[in-house]
């Protein structure tokens, strides 16, 4: 017999070497009540054989298999995440069609369209910097990839349909979100046929600065409706002096 099976068997209780010696022998192995057998369906053919146990093959495979596998698990987890896309934190530039079309609602044929300003902004900053133009209800939402190309645009405005047309900061339909720098300006007693650029030009001569300009809705129980009462809405930023409570186009101011 080999030296190391000897001293292999030498190691081996009583009863293991009876089963052993069986077992090589072809002969069902003597099981003992006391031993435990919940391994009784062990898959066989992923058992190791005698010879593998010896040279230590077998040892060494599931060593191996145990590396690649924490290998793979520390390589699935130490991945870098992505970085947030940086155009999630710029903020929307809103135009409003009231300033293209003018008071009156055009029919649908002459609407504003997506091609069109993406063309007029095209025109003020590079076109890949343009990340989405979204129209909802009367109002576009125009987003940019960067804060600087904003920033440009809200300066510049935009060309359309032969006129200049300004771009605001906020939601001008949504002016209770003021920034600590603005103040709100209500403009009275004016017809609801009057150009809305005559009270923009108006304003900014008495030194107002304007951050958007939108017309006063109705509430009902406390909905909106669709039916205007004439007044103005106008966000400006804080004035260095005060500005008349009336002017020549016959109406009036309250802040």
């Amino acid at each position: 017999m080999n030296a190391e099976v000897e001293a292999l068997c030498k190691k081996m209780t009583q009863d293991r070497f009876l089963r052993l010696l069986e077992g090589l022998q072809g002969i069902e192995p003597f099981i003992d009540n006391k031993e435990s057998t919940a391994h009784q369906n062990v898959n066989t053919e992923k058992m190791a054989t005698y010879a593998e146990v010896i040279s230590d093959t077998h040892l060494s495979q599931v060593n191996t298999l145990s590396e690649q596998t924490n290998i793979e698990n520390i390589s699935q987890y130490s991945k870098p995440k992505e970085s947030s896309d940086p155009s999630d934190l710029v903020k929307p530039i809103f135009l409003k069609d009231q300033d293209v079309h003018g008071s009156e609602k055009p029919p649908r044929a002459q609407w504003l369209t997506n091609v069109e300003i993406f063309k007029s902004i095209s025109a003020k900053v590079p076109k890949q910097c343009i990340k989405g133009i979204q129209r909802i209800r009367e109002m576009w939402r125009i987003y940019m990839d960067n804060e600087g190309d904003r920033l440009s645009l809200l300066v510049q405005g935009l060309n359309l349909r032969g006129r200049q047309v300004p771009l605001h900061s906020q939601n001008p339909h949504n002016p209770s979100t003021l920034q600590k720098d603005t103040i709100r300006i209500k403009v009275k007693n004016i017809p609801l046929s009057a150009d809305d650029g005559q009270i923009h030009r108006a304003l900014t001569l008495q030194g107002c600065e304007i951050q958007g300009l939108f017309r006063e809705y109705l509430r009902v129980d406390g909905r909106m409706t669709a039916c205007e009462t004439g007044d103005r809405l106008v966000i400006s930023k804080t004035l260095d002096k005060p500005i008349p409570r009336r002017f020549n186009l016959r109406f009036k101011l309250f802040n």
